[in-house]
Formats: C-alpha cells, sequence, structure tokens
C-alpha cells in the first residue's frame, strides 16, 4: 500500500475541494456569461449594457453632473452637504440592470453577484482608484440583526476584491455599527443624518490612525451614510477616507 505524503494529501484535499467549489459555483462570470472568472476587463461591452458609463461625475459625491462644470467643490446635489469624505466614486447609475443586479446582490442568493460587479468598478475606475494611494479598505457593516437574516454583506464581498486589485490591506472587524436604525430611504435627508447619530463605532482604533481608508457599500444616495462613518473613522485619527459604492442614487 502507498502511503501520501501530508503535502500531497493537502493537495488532494484542495483539489476536491476547488472541484466541489467549481460545481455547485461554475466559474462563470455572472455578468457576461463568460466560462471563467471574468476580470472585469473581459466583459467589454456588457459593461455600458449594465452600468452605461456616467459622462460626467461630480469629484466630490460621484453624482451625473452637467458637461463642462467644475465639481470639484461638489455639484447640485452636494454642495450644500458637509461631506466629511473626499470623493466618492460609482460605477454607474442606480437604474435599470445595475439596479437590478444591486437587488439580487442583497439577497442571499446573490452573492456572487458581488465579486463580478466589484471587478467592474475596478475597471472603470483603475486610474483613479490608483492614485487614492489607499493604505486600508473597510466596508459599511451591517447591524447584527441583518446578519440573521442576510448570509452576506454586499459591501464586503466588494471590498475584498477591491482590496486584492490594489493589493491594498483589507478589515472587515474595525467597524461595528451598534444600533438599529429604520431604512434610510423612509426618511428625509434631516431625519437621515438624526437616524445615523452615534451609529457606528471603531472596534480598533490604532488600525485607523494615519491611514488613508477607502469606505466601500453597494449604493450611495444622499451620502448621510457614508458621513456618519467618514465622521468616525476621522475621529479616530484616520487621515483621509475615500468612498466606493456600485451605484449612485442622487436625489432618490
Amino acid at each position: 500500500m502507498k502511503y501520501l505524503g501530508i503535502q500531497q494529501i493537502q493537495s488532494q484535499s484542495i483539489h476536491w475541494l476547488q472541484t466541489g467549489r467549481n460545481f455547485i459555483y461554475p466559474p462563470r462570470c455572472s455578468l457576461c456569461g463568460n466560462a471563467k472568472i471574468c476580470s472585469g476587463s473581459d466583459c467589454g461591452e456588457q459593461i455600458e449594457r449594465i452600468a452605461p458609463q456616467i459622462e460626467q461625475a461630480c469629484d466630490r459625491c460621484g453624482a451625473p453632473a452637467g458637461p463642462y462644470l467644475d465639481t470639484s467643490q461638489g455639484c447640485s446635489y452636494c454642495k450644500n452637504e458637509r461631506f466629511l469624505f473626499s470623493r466618492a466614486i460609482a460605477l454607474g447609475k442606480y437604474q435599470g440592470s445595475l439596479r437590478e443586479f444591486i437587488l439580487k446582490l442583497k439577497q442571499n442568493h446573490g452573492a456572487h453577484l458581488g465579486g463580478d460587479l466589484g471587478n467592474l468598478l475596478y475597471y472603470r475606475n483603475q486610474q483613479t482608484f490608483e492614485k487614492l494611494a489607499t493604505d486600508l479598505i473597510i466596508p459599511v457593516p451591517l447591524y447584527w440583526t441583518a446578519r440573521l437574516h442576510r448570509a452576506h454583506n454586499p459591501a464586503s464581498i466588494i471590498a475584498e476584491v477591491l482590496s486584492h486589485r490594489l493589493q491594498a490591506k483589507y478589515s472587515g472587524n474595525i467597524l461595528a455599527k451598534r444600533k438599529r436604525t429604520v431604512a434610510q430611504a423612509s426618511l428625509t435627508p434631516s431625519n437621515r443624518r438624526k437616524n445615523l447619530r452615534n451609529a457606528f463605532e471603531i472596534r480598533r482604533k490604532k488600525q485607523v490612525v494615519g491611514k488613508t481608508i477607502l469606505l466601500v457599500d453597494d449604493v450611495m444616495t444622499t451620502g448621510s451614510t457614508a458621513n456618519a462613518v467618514t465622521r468616525v473613522l476621522l475621529d479616530a485619527g484616520a487621515k483621509e477616507i475615500n468612498v466606493a459604492v456600485i451605484a449612485r442614487a442622487p436625489g432618490v
């Protein structure tokens, strides 16, 4: 009888684990249908169908803006907002096919979409992301009761993809949401800010001191959530916060 060494056993175990994973989750891009793990750039024209390019995006909040406008100080959606983050980057508008994919992503059976959408977000904004010199990537956390009904946090999946692409550290346990809040969509802008007051806390402050952080979420509407988290991070000593989302939904 031939006895296998530990390394051989480990190698075979990994092989069969990967084979089983590929059977359950075939390595096929959920967006373009290519029979392989899509790098994002391989989706070609598909990205334009899913998320048409925002011709002119606000430098500050990522919302669509009119052509030839200087948005370094904000646009019509954010010029009166006291945003603490430096800028927001989005794949596209929260509408059409992109909205449908995000709604599916939020469902328990839609976790696989997070990786593909995260790749598209990176490839569309690759140069911008690389100029940010990000030290740390953090997802907007969910309150613990939300995890009882949802098997995953969409923001975490997207953040992990960006961490891999940018070769920047990812941490999903630095931030925590310490109180349950009502749905932001049902509130006025002023009540959204009140709703999120003291909603987030930092568990490991030393890990954010002096860091340029990329804060990740699936959708950004008024920016209240991103701003509330940014405040906590800056108070803990972070150097700069930028925001990345799959979709921007201004005026909702």
